[in-house]
């Protein structure tokens, strides 16, 4: 990438490079779905999730605070084309998930996997169509949703109870939560590689 590209490139995305702010949301999903494969039965006692969330959102506190003190701020607003995939991502994740947890449907493929597939191919090609880096990596990661999601049409079924998860949904929820914390990581190591360097100090 060219210079002064690069340099648009990251002022338009600033935000978004900054990877770490994802990992407590990756980590709180991820946590959160461990929890509920190891229940018994209706939970009753919602101790420990609401701990989990809490930390999550002290931790995001901490890392909105080390960028801002770090690297500093770039306000844009946001465009259509992200307003209408963050509006229809949520929306359909949402359907999704009752539709995966719910109405007896048992359908040999995993709805919210698809749909998590489609949001991370669609944030690529939104986002990191500049960036090989990131493309590449949020595609593989993307297809490996997108495949292990519709395992089970091909006859390769319960593989998730080989990993010791006991439902397909908890199975789909604890992978998207392993996708945003790498996905973070690689997006933190971009930005930070990206930056322009600093001029050393000079000393009289």
């Amino acid at each position: 990438m060219q210079p002064i590209n690069q340099t648009l490139f990251l002022a338009k995305n600033y935000s978004n490079l900054q990877g770490l702010r994802a990992l407590p949301v990756g980590l709180c999903l991820l946590l959160l779905s461990l929890w509920a494969n190891a229940e018994r039965g209706p939970a009753r006692d919602l101790t420990l999730p609401i701990l989990v969330v809490v930390a999550c959102l002290f931790l995001f506190i901490i890392i909105d605070q080390y960028y801002k003190r770090t690297f500093g701020k770039v306000k844009r607003p946001y465009t259509h084309a992200e307003l209408l995939l963050s509006g229809t991502g949520s929306l359909l994740a949402l359907a999704a998930f009752v539709a995966d947890s719910g109405f007896g449907l048992n359908l040999p493929f995993s709805t919210l996997g698809l749909v998590f597939a489609a949001v991370i191919l669609g944030s690529s090609l939104l986002y990191w169509h500049q960036a090989k880096t990131l493309l590449f990596s949020n595609l593989v990661l993307g297809a490996l949703v997108a495949i292990l999601s519709i395992l089970p049409l091909f006859g390769i079924s319960n593989w998730w109870n080989a990993l010791g998860i006991k439902q397909f949904l908890h199975a789909i929820t604890i992978l998207f939560g392993i996708y945003i914390i790498v996905g973070g990581i690689i997006g933190h190591v971009y930005f930070v590689r990206s930056l322009p360097a600093m001029p050393e100090p000079h000393h009289d």
